[in-house]
């Protein structure tokens, strides 16, 4: 019998257990897809490299897997905490026919289960159907393939995902029969009598807290932009300060805030049933006021996680087909690292004029011919023979002399390099890589330079530094930068987007005879495809110089380079994408989900509540399409409140972001945000949708 009235109270009342089982079933969807990332792997046809970063990712989502369980269980726990509010007159009813509370606590450990395991169910087809598309989607990302259609079943995500829903089951039911058990009869039958305490009653006083709310946070915006994340001092941690307290008293005031303002306007507060949503809301808001502020950290943090995570894996991939252009590139300091702070010393032949890495590599390689088809080498050069500076500025200097309005960020990064040195490189030597690499050649007019720069993020500060500083000293001449001072050929493979920012292009003959180079980067190019090429260069260059890929050559016979291959970037990128691609999503869909469900129960307990006051409005003659609309305002303004915030603080935040992204990729995060923001809102509205429907539900039946 008792469970008989259990299944019949599911089937009747489902749209009141709509909430939990969206939450579990999509929590089990989402726990189970990204748990299967391994499984869904092992059909992929990937490099060694690619299956290790993906079993990587596989360890980093277990350890945070612990961290989505127990947001879901506490998540079920307050979704049922509402169930039971809203029931507590029902099973006052059930005890007064005689019922026994041990009777009652058997109904809603079956309605639990019976809802827990159907949810379980769906939310594992789901999590199924998730894992085939993410299966495809990782073989995107990693640019490997699938051969045929194949069907990925991961056993071990299965039974973790059952075990640890299991588990939150359990702790439910207990939470469940003990919260039951404690009540007393009294206590259910007036349970909708009870109301919630008013914090704020003053008006005026709401109104000097919400416009003192609104300066404290415009100041915390003007100070992020002003100094951005990366300039040192307490400017961050005072924006943050700022923009928290803000925030709160933003949301302690704002509905009486509303109040106010819209009782300035009689017609707008009488017209309907303005009047009685305001009322509600400056009631329910004015209580809940901390629970909506932390909902809106939790959006913002998913906003700029899942933007910022999309933004640097797409930015690294923009970056990485901008900034591939050779097959392999071999980099050495002969001067020593410290070349570009301090004098030099002599260290092997490089101190020598004319020194020829190329020709040393045909001499190591005893079949270089067969596995390179063109090879140029750059040099930079910082000093001449006698130590002294080839460059008499600095780009201290420079900077100090140059009025540059752009953003904090790159003001700060380059602060923090101004101890660097101007570099010269021969015109010839930028020509030949410029034909090899396919580009445009330049001629530079007596006494003109140019300024090489493969850094797209540093193009608008180096147009203002050539702008307001039009000549430049190089070996005690003078030299002036031509009508287009930039240029922007690759100086070597790299997957940061450039190595190359302020090195002078200069005729040959201003580099002084005996001047050893402080960088030298030999670019080469595959006699034949890439892929097939690449494991025998690689071999032959480690064979000639050790771990060049690696820490280094490990010969003591000089020079020491270090290596990186195209192909090499582009398989660690599309690794490093997968992660920070499938981070972003997960961290982001479990706060998305948090939030929407804290906000969805707490309307779903205010519609509980107000069962009563919306059957009065129904009895002095509103009309049903009154009251729906009156509650669709209620619940849609409650969720809007912190979604619009938490948008506004991202998008300054973000804006921050964008200059370190652009910085580090050359790539904007505009595109991810707007993606970001539909996701938000698809996932966000849908809680809100079921919202709505359930709450207006329980006025119907009420």
């Amino acid at each position: 019998m008792y469970a008989r009235i259990a299944l019949g109270n599911v089937r009747k009342s489902f749209r009141d257990f709509a909430v939990f089982f969206l939450t579990l079933a999509f929590g089990v969807c989402v726990f189970y897809a990204f748990g299967s990332i391994t499984d869904q792997a092992a059909v992929i046809q990937m490099a060694e490299d690619q299956r290790r970063m993906v079993q990587a990712l596989a360890d980093i989502l277990s350890g945070l897997s612990a961290f989505v369980v127990v947001i879901l269980g506490f998540l079920v726990v307050y979704a049922n905490r509402f169930l039971i509010r809203r029931r507590k007159r029902e099973f006052g009813i059930y005890l007064t026919l005689g019922m026994d509370i041990r009777h009652v606590s058997w109904i809603v450990v079956i309605e639990t289960l019976v809802v827990g395991v159907v949810a379980l169910g769906v939310g594992l087809l789901l999590g199924l159907a998730l894992s085939q598309v993410m299966m495809y989607v990782t073989a995107g990302l990693f640019e490997a393939t699938i051969k045929g259609f194949v069907f990925a079943f991961s056993p071990s995500a299965c039974l973790s995902t059952v075990a640890c829903f299991a588990g939150i089951f359990l702790v439910t039911l207990f939470f469940n029969v003990t919260t039951v058990s404690r009540y007393r009869l009294i206590d259910l039958i007036n349970a909708d009598k009870t109301s919630e305490k008013v914090r704020l009653r003053s008006l005026p006083l709401s109104v000097v807290l919400f416009l003192a709310s609104l300066v404290l946070v415009g100041v915390a915006y003007k100070v992020l932009l002003e100094h951005g994340m990366m300039e040192e001092g307490p400017y961050f941690t005072i924006a943050t300060g700022l923009v928290t307290v803000g925030t709160l008293l933003f949301f302690f005031s704002i509905s009486g805030f509303a109040l106010r303002a819209l009782q300035a306007s009689p017609r707008a507060y009488l017209s309907g049933l303005n009047m009685f949503v305001m009322r509600q809301l400056n009631s329910r808001i004015n209580t809940a006021w901390l629970s909506i502020s932390l909902v809106c950290a939790m959006l913002f943090l998913a906003i700029c996680g899942v933007c910022t995570g999309f933004s640097v894996a797409t930015g690294m991939n923009e970056s990485l087909r901008v900034g591939t252009v050779y097959d392999m590139s071999l980099i050495s300091y002969p001067m020593g690292m410290a070349v570009m702070e301090a004098a030099p010393h002599e260290e092997g032949p490089a101190a020598a004029d004319g020194y020829d890495a190329i020709a040393r590599l045909r001499a190591d390689i005893p079949n270089y011919d067969d596995l390179f088809r063109d090879a140029v080498q750059v040099n930079q050069y910082t000093y001449d023979a006698a130590g002294n500076p080839l460059v008499d500025t600095t780009v201290e200097e420079l900077f100090a002399n140059t009025d540059f309005t752009g953003n904090a960020t790159v003001q700060t990064m380059m602060q923090g390099n101004t101890a660097q040195r101007l570099t010269v490189v021969p015109v010839s030597e930028y020509n030949t890589l410029a034909q090899m690499a396919g580009e445009k050649t330049v001629e530079l007019a007596a006494g003109e330079c140019l300024l090489w720069n493969d850094l797209s993020s540093l193009d608008e500060l180096w147009d203002s530094v050539t702008a307001q500083n039009p000549e430049v000293e190089v070996g005690g001449q003078t030299l002036r930068f031509a009508e287009e001072p930039l240029v922007h050929l690759l100086f070597s493979d790299t997957a940061a987007g450039g190595t190359v920012s302020g090195a002078l292009v200069v005729p040959d003959d201003m580099v002084p005879a005996g001047a050893g180079p402080s960088v030298t980067a030999v670019n080469l190019m595959y006699a034949g495809d890439r892929t097939e090429v690449e494991p025998a260069a690689v071999a032959a260059i480690e064979e000639a110089y050790g771990d060049i890929m690696g820490q280094g050559s490990t010969l003591d016979a000089w020079p020491v380079w270090t290596a990186t291959t195209a192909q090499n970037l582009l398989d660690q990128s599309s690794g490093t994408t997968v992660v920070v691609t499938y981070l972003a999503i997960y961290i982001g869909v479990v706060l998305l989900v948090c939030c929407a469900t804290v906000l969805a129960l707490q309307q779903l307990s205010e519609a509980a509540d107000n069962v009563g006051r919306y059957r009065v409005l129904s009895e002095l003659g509103a009309e049903k399409r009154m009251i729906d609309h009156a509650l669709l305002a209620q619940i849609g303004v409650y969720f809007l409140f912190p979604l619009v915030v938490a948008v506004a603080h991202a998008a300054v935040a973000l804006s921050v972001v964008n200059d370190i992204v652009a910085l580090l990729t050359g790539f904007q995060i505009g595109t991810a945000l707007v993606g970001t923001v539909a996701f938000v809102v698809a996932l966000y509205g849908g809680y809100f949708l079921v919202t709505y429907l359930t709450s207006r539900s329980m006025l119907a039946r009420g």
